[in-house]
């Protein structure tokens, strides 16, 4: 799921959990307890990094006249009765956000109990506060969590952990102890389910450290291979870049995964997959690709078909799959696509035949192809 975390608008969920935090110091114990729960759902369905999203949110002040709301005004006495009213760990990681620094104390030193996925986070996130002995008291809390036990629930909290880096009060050593936590042979398992996660910041940090772990190893291809599976365009050209790095990815995975990067819909992971066709020696793979309908990938295909084995007969390969009836839509694009490149003024009405095809992508394709024909003296 993705959520726009900077828009003001009452419609995203950093608005919708500052609306649902002013009941969390209602009169009403039903209210209370409904709030609570609306602010659990809510973080349980986005990904971590909404946290430190809200850390910012609770201290701008624009925001929060944009929202017709006041700063939270919540108070240290006031989390025994949240915690009566059945408060969970989102509402008293909430409570973690507010201006008053003893109200953000009571509420780490409860967090410390909360042994959970937003317990966790919301204490790895107080380890930035600007007052000292509660970034030291997030710490005390979180250090139980250090070990085997709970490097999954460290895991899941991994995006927080990547971003310490950037974070001006969190103590080098806190963030490299719960990075040796994440690297232990204790959390692999959870590194290799968060490869399936649905959150992409956590995707994305996992497999960041399995390449770290499996670098040079076969183990890699299964990074690479979940990598490409996803929808998400960065993750899939980092995984094809690192895939043709001989440090990182061993011959014989980049051989087997050549085909999967040489069908991948972004052209810039394809250019790889090229790549990895002249480094397992396929001729075949590397023609395929001097037909693909973006000229980059066609480029990149030439130069190395031609390095590896000579250069073929681009217009006549075009022409003849034109030619062909049982030529595939996904064929007969890339031949119309080379004709752009080697076609010549009698291969018109060849071209021209398929302006009126009822697949968009290849009439579309025949249209580009004859206006450039059409230019030829």
């Amino acid at each position: 799921m993705t959520a726009n975390l900077r828009e003001p608008g009452r419609g995203t969920p950093v608005a919708s959990i500052l609306l649902r935090a002013a009941d969390l110091l209602h009169r009403h114990t039903a209210t209370v307890a409904s709030a609570a729960a609306d602010i659990d759902r809510i973080l349980a369905a986005l990904p971590i990094t909404l946290v430190p999203a809200l850390d910012r949110a609770f201290r701008d002040a624009g925001l929060h006249h944009d929202l017709g709301l006041r700063f939270l005004d919540l108070r240290a006495r006031d989390l025994d009765r949240i915690e009566l009213c059945g408060g969970t760990s989102g509402a008293l990681g909430v409570a973690s956000l507010v201006r008053d620094g003893h109200a953000r104390e009571a509420a780490v030193r409860r967090l410390a109990h909360r042994v959970d996925r937003l317990g966790t986070a919301f204490l790895i996130n107080r380890l930035n506060d600007y007052v000292g002995p509660i970034a030291d008291l997030a710490w005390a809390g979180l250090q139980p969590r250090l070990t085997a036990r709970h490097a999954e629930l460290v895991v899941r909290c991994l995006p927080l952990i990547v971003r310490m880096s950037d974070w001006v009060r969190a103590g080098v050593a806190r963030r490299q102890a719960l990075e040796q936590l994440v690297r232990s042979p204790a959390a692999r398992p959870a590194l290799w389910d968060s490869l399936r996660d649905r959150d992409l910041a956590l995707v994305r940090a996992a497999a960041h450290v399995l390449v770290g772990l499996y670098r040079g190893q076969p183990e890699i291809r299964d990074v690479f291979t979940a990598a490409l599976a996803r929808r998400d365009p960065w993750l899939r050209i980092w995984a094809g870049h690192l895939a043709v790095e001989p440090a990182i990815t061993p011959p014989s995975v980049l051989q087997e995964l050549a085909p999967v990067l040489a069908a991948d819909r972004n052209p810039a992971v394809r250019v790889v997959g090229v790549r990895g066709f002249a480094a397992r020696g396929d001729r075949e793979g590397l023609i395929r690709a001097t037909f693909d309908p973006q000229g980059l990938v066609r480029h990149h295909a030439r130069v190395l078909l031609a390095e590896q084995f000579g250069a073929i007969d681009y217009r006549g390969h075009g022409l003849a799959t034109l030619a062909d009836p049982a030529s595939s839509r996904a064929a007969l694009v890339g031949a119309l696509a080379v004709l752009s490149d080697f076609g010549r003024r009698p291969d018109i009405p060849a071209v021209a035949a398929f302006v009126v095809d009822p697949r968009p992508s290849v009439a579309r394709e025949a249209r580009r192809t004859l206006e450039l024909l059409e230019r030829l003296p």
